[in-house]
């Protein structure tokens, strides 16, 4: 039987350079890449262990186009929570974690950009 599908938004395979933090961690902050993106959330490597439901601080800077066609960023900074970690415990051996995280505290105009950057990228790649 097939698994059924839960995610509500899209999501698609794209690099996009992160700024996370663990709010609890006194202001450290990491870089990361997505490996995927949608609106919903999001999913990427990170150097170090992070539990499921943690909560994060992520900024991210999403390509957009302005009334003349000119590309600039626009910053997205939100708050998101960590949904799923691979491997699930620290291990000594591992150098890098797989996370998945949900946006928790997004603004609607901020969640509406990353769908749309999305929509140009799906159907420029088509």
């Amino acid at each position: 039987m097939a698994k059924k599908e839960r995610r509500k938004h899209k999501r698609a395979s794209l690099e996009l350079p992160l700024d996370v933090a663990d709010p609890a961690a006194k202001g450290q902050t990491i870089k990361a890449k997505t490996v995927n993106l949608s609106a919903g959330g999001f999913y990427c490597e990170v150097p170090f262990h992070v539990p499921v439901l943690t909560k994060l601080r992520v900024s991210m800077a999403i390509p957009i186009r302005d009334a003349r066609g000119r590309e600039e960023d626009h910053a997205v900074t939100c708050e998101g929570t960590v949904v799923r970690t691979v491997p699930e415990k620290p291990s000594q051996d591992v150098k890098t974690y797989e996370i998945g995280c949900f946006f928790t505290d997004i603004d609607d105009y901020d969640r509406l950009v990353i769908e749309q950057y999305l929509a140009e990228r799906v159907l420029s790649e088509s």
